[in-house]
């Protein structure tokens, strides 16, 4: 377990996965004492690549440290939260929510989720010098450890534990940061599979050659752009030029895999109509209010200077545009023409509901005086499309505005979440691009944050009958009452006496947007539960145990197992032996004796094995057709008793030389 782990990293360099991958597919060229034979290497590939001297790649300070972090095992274990994951909402939920460092997270999910994830959406630091960015980590690396695992020179060693220990929010820190992590995250993807990384100008040059370098120039789709603040609002120092986009960098897995296009429910060709006149007056409901649209009598012209830019203001008041299609309502709504038979060309603006989109046109004189205050004498006419459901492809844009969205976000309870928290209705957009209602994907955020993603999954599911699934990871950052940007969050935190760290947030989000989900499709049946787990790292006294525990003592030390608890050791075998982290393992009686079976492990954790346990163990594989797990393992701290374990072994082997013809494997994990 976690002793094995801190001697398996021991040996681990910054190559271990890259060597591990080369020596699958490539054995010969690795010489006897396990080195690798670059020169036959080369004559391997040859026929095939132009082997090049020259070449073009990013380097900063501390890429080979990033490197040697993503290949390095987590000492972390998993602790399920037992009390919320309880609860009936949670028991069978498959959706995940993680409280720790997401490098350990990313770690732990690799161990069962290596190749399986479809989409990953993630909302990094900016490393704007505001946003709190400042890189920390807890590897207890000496210069002399560095320079011999990175092969680097005294100087380069100190500039490396410079940034990871006194902090720095660099470049070269950034890019450290981000690079572990990105690197662990290509193996989680799908080989369809697609990541989306938010960023603004601070980073976004440095983050486009990090992503090539990881996920392959070639696996670049594009970049999206969003407006997220309204013009005016944010300049640039000392220069008159309006800072308002943020970027999405889209990369996919491997070469081949294509974003879905975005599914409108209408056929065009077939649609149902009705024609509003003049005078005639009809009402609809818009959110709680019914809302005349076109009342009786004369429409007040809005000229192109107005301020109205609103289409439910616009309906609620009856003010229309002059006949041209260049006003601003146009502008602002127009979204497209379309001609129909017997109407002529309308002019296509936005929609009011789900199913329905307003087109309007105008007959009679085509322009009045454009005064305002002054009637239109012209017989204006709307049409309201019903469209027939029916899947119609539209392109997917490069450019989104999402300023107004942006400047409204708030989460319930009245916390706000401004500040360049994402929307879900960009996330829900985002995910529909390569997750299909359909499917049971997967969809990871490792910045989880206030839990945007995992919201947007929920809602996106409750609109369309959907069953993804969510994995969050967020650092359970402590909030502070004296940070003025933390203070809400703190006191928000502190008056429901839940832990005042910023996990918690998300938490709290998902609970809320839960509730109002099921106050707004109470029919539908949905997964809106999620499982918590919280990476913990053994404090130093249990360290010190595993340390100077003694396996020939005959002793068992039970205060091991009572420092992990049971639940925590399950859970980190489960999910290290590619089960998951939504699984249960089933209980199993031996005489007296409960051990834990999950398909092909079965799973020893107390100690007071006995003679008896080892028969009814045998007699469970001989009666049992179903029953035949495959590995054998046990707790070593619970079963320091040699005689236990060669009992465990001769009878295995027994049955491994039996008639069934079992393989067995039997492993004592420290």
């Amino acid at each position: 377990m976690i002793k094995d782990i801190i001697q398996q990293n021991e040996n681990t360099t910054p190559n271990s996965q890259q060597l591990a991958v080369l020596k699958e597919h490539f054995p010969a060229c690795f010489k006897t004492d396990g080195s690798f034979d670059l020169e036959r290497f080369k004559a391997e590939i040859a026929a095939t690549t132009n082997v090049v001297q020259e070449g073009y790649e990013l380097k900063f300070l501390g890429k080979s440290y990033a490197k040697l972090l993503a290949s390095t095992d987590t000492t972390t274990v998993i602790q399920p939260n037992e009390a919320h994951n309880s609860l009936p909402e949670n028991a069978d939920s498959a959706n995940i929510y993680i409280s720790g460092d997401n490098l350990d997270g990313l770690k732990h999910l690799l161990k069962s989720y290596n190749g399986a994830i479809k989409c990953i959406y993630i909302d990094p630091p900016y490393n704007t010098g505001s946003d709190g960015f400042v890189y920390f980590d807890n590897f207890n690396y000496t210069k002399e450890s560095l320079q011999e695992k990175l092969s680097v020179s005294e100087e380069e060693a100190e500039r490396i534990l410079e940034l990871t220990k006194r902090g720095s929010a660099s470049h070269s820190a950034w890019l450290m940061f981000m690079y572990s992590r990105l690197l662990l995250a290509r193996d989680l993807l799908s080989d369809d599979g697609v990541i989306f990384i938010s960023i603004d100008d601070n980073e976004q040059a440095n983050l486009k050659l990090l992503c090539d370098d990881v996920f392959g120039e070639e696996n670049l789709i594009t970049p999206l752009y969003l407006q997220v603040r309204f013009a005016g609002k944010t300049l640039v120092e000392d220069a008159e030029i309006q800072k308002v986009v943020e970027i999405v960098y889209v990369y996919k897995r491997q070469t081949g895999t294509r974003l879905i296009k975005e599914s409108v429910d209408y056929d065009i060709e077939k649609f149902k109509y009705k024609i509003i006149e003049k005078g005639e007056p009809t009402t609809i409901v818009l959110g709680d209010k019914q809302v005349d649209i076109f009342t009786k009598g004369n429409y007040e012209i809005v000229d192109d200077g107005s301020s109205l830019n609103n289409l439910k203001e616009i309906w609620a008041t009856g003010k229309i545009l002059d006949g041209n299609s260049s006003g601003r309502f146009f502008r602002d709504h127009l979204i497209g023409r379309e001609k129909f038979d017997g109407l002529g060309t309308l002019y296509k603006v936005s929609g009011i509901g789900d199913d329905q989109y307003s087109y309007r046109y105008f007959t009679g004189p085509q322009k009045a005086s454009a005064t305002k205050g002054k009637y239109f004498q012209g017989v204006p006419k709307e049409v309201l499309v019903n469209f027939e459901s029916k899947e119609k492809n539209i392109p997917i844009p490069n450019f989104e505005n999402y300023a107004e969205d942006f400047g409204n976000i708030r989460h319930e309870g009245n916390i706000d979440f401004r500040n360049g928290k994402k929307p879900t209705i960009l996330l829900e957009k985002l995910i529909n691009y390569v997750v299909e209602k359909d499917s049971e994907a997967t969809i990871v955020d490792f910045f989880s944050g206030s839990a945007s993603t995992a919201h947007a999954v929920l809602q996106l599911n409750a609109k369309d009958s959907g069953n993804r699934k969510f994995i969050a990871v967020q650092l359970p950052e402590v909030l502070s009452p004296d940070n003025p940007a933390q203070r809400p969050y703190f006191d928000f935190l502190q008056e429901l006496n839940l832990p005042t760290t910023l996990d918690y947030i998300g938490i709290e989000r998902l609970k809320r947007a839960v509730a109002k989900i099921k106050e707004d499709y109470p029919d539908k049946l949905l997964d809106l539960g999620f499982k918590h787990f919280i990476l913990s790292e053994p404090n130093q006294n249990t360290l010190d145990k595993l340390y100077s525990f003694d396996k020939a003592g005959l002793l068992a030390d039970t205060s091991i197992l009572d420092d992990f608890g049971k639940p925590t050791i399950l859970a980190t075998w489960l999910n290290a032996d590619g089960y998951g982290l939504t699984i249960n393992a089933e209980t199993i009686d031996l005489a007296g004796y409960t051990a834990y079976y999950c398909q092909k492990h079965l799973y020893l954790i107390d100690g007071g094995f006995t003679l008896e346990s080892m028969k009814a163990l045998l007699r469970k594989y001989d009666a049992e057709g179903h029953f035949n797990p495959e590995n054998l393992v046990l707790f070593g701290y619970s079963f320091p008793d040699w005689s236990i374990n060669d009992m465990l072994e001769q009878n295995l082997r027994i049955l491994n030389d039996g008639e069934k013809n079992l393989k067995i494997n039997f492993t004592v994990r420290y």
